[in-house]
């Protein structure tokens, strides 16, 4: 066999969120027979929590860099002496918007140190950025060879409103591992830890606490749901600058005793797998890895119907589909699905199954991994 090939992981975030989950997955499944994984983040607390997981992940190296403006020369030297030291094959860039990763500079100073292939994550280009920005962008697109995106209607948004090459595009969909094993008592005991009691129907909202991501409209939808509806919990794995404002609308509400909030934590996947329901009610979302989470967990889902969502969720088949910011439609259908068991299990099924044929880890890494390969 010959030698293995070096892929290098390189994100910037300002937090961990599911962009930088994509890398850690790609990290998971690598094929180590044929590559060997390194990364490179910020040497400051928006890459600490990445390089742990990558680490975690079976990632050999993580190095760090000082981060700095996109244009700052010391930036460029900087990368440019730490390509030269590590030799990767591959160059792997996360985008969670178009100009994130330092507007895909290092696409550029790879290339100059010699790395032969460059590849990117696009993961919102349907978000607007400083458009005075986008002619460096296009500039440093020359040296990218392939980018990834999670839908087909990614796709045109990255090539109608940031001039990207269609030709070097490739849709690629989210993905998740395998769901948690759990015992019916593990999983009782689990509910039990997250504050929920017996024959209660948990809801879960696994997302940053963001404006985008619409809980406030979920909020409002449950405190006006009909009399006699069995009785439910609303659990919120996340953390985010909307916390405060939440748990004043939930009190104002009346909801504050129903409502859970964990802030940030490392077992989403469990937590997830716990619930009963999932809700997404974003205002703007690519393919949320929760999404599919729940489908591989058996867990319908109630969500905004936006961007790559629909190439998630199958109206009226894996669960429900509404217009953001529609309070009456999300009440209308957490009311149906909360007072029907069948529904919710027939709807978690055929999640589960859509998950096997389309949505898992082994199918993104295969086709990512041979993305690297050329």
């Amino acid at each position: 066999m010959g030698r293995k090939r070096r892929i290098l992981f390189f994100a910037d975030p300002p937090y961990y969120g599911g962009a930088e989950e994509s890398i850690v997955m790609l990290a998971t499944a690598c094929p180590h027979e044929r590559w060997e994984p390194t990364a490179l983040v910020p040497a400051d607390e928006g890459g600490e929590e990445l390089a742990r997981r990558l680490t975690g992940a079976g990632v050999l190296e993580v190095r760090r860099f000082e981060r700095r403006p996109w244009y700052h020369p010391r930036l460029a030297l900087d990368l440019h002496r730490v390509f030269g030291e590590m030799r990767p094959d591959v160059l792997h860039m996360n985008l969670p918007s178009v100009y994130d990763s330092c507007l895909s500079m290092p696409a550029l100073i790879a290339k100059l140190a010699g790395c032969p292939r460059v590849t990117t994550n696009e993961h919102l280009p349907m978000v607007d950025r400083a458009r005075r920005l986008m002619v460096f962008k296009m500039a440093f697109a020359a040296s990218i060879d392939a980018m990834v995106v999670q839908t087909k209607s990614n796709l045109r948004y990255l090539v109608d409103k940031h001039h990207m090459p269609a030709g070097r595009i490739h849709v690629i969909p989210n993905a998740s591992a395998e769901s948690p094993r759990m015992s019916s008592d593990e999983r009782s005991a689990f509910r039990a830890g997250l504050g929920i009691k017996g024959g209660e129907i948990a809801l879960v909202v696994a997302a940053s606490l963001h404006d985008r991501k619409g809980h406030r409209f979920l909020l409002d939808a449950l405190a006006g749901l009909p009399q006699g509806m069995p009785t439910w919990r609303l659990i919120l794995a996340g953390e985010g600058d909307q916390e405060p404002l939440l748990r004043a609308q939930a009190e104002e509400l009346q909801l504050d005793d129903k409502v859970q909030f964990l802030g940030f934590r490392t077992d989403a996947r469990e937590i997830i797998h716990s619930c009963d329901l999932m809700v997404l009610p974003s205002i703007v979302e690519t393919q949320p890895f929760s999404l599919i989470e729940a489908m591989a967990s058996g867990l319908p889902a109630i969500s905004s119907s936006i961007y790559g969502i629909p190439e998630i969720v199958v109206e009226g088949e894996t669960g429900r589909l509404l217009q953001p910011r529609d309070v009456e439609g999300l009440r209308a259908a957490l009311t149906e699905l909360l007072a029907d068991e069948m529904l919710r299990r027939r709807m978690g099924e055929a999640g589960r199954a859509r998950y096997e044929a389309e949505f898992t880890l082994e199918m993104m890494a295969s086709r990512i991994y041979g993305l690297f390969e050329g």
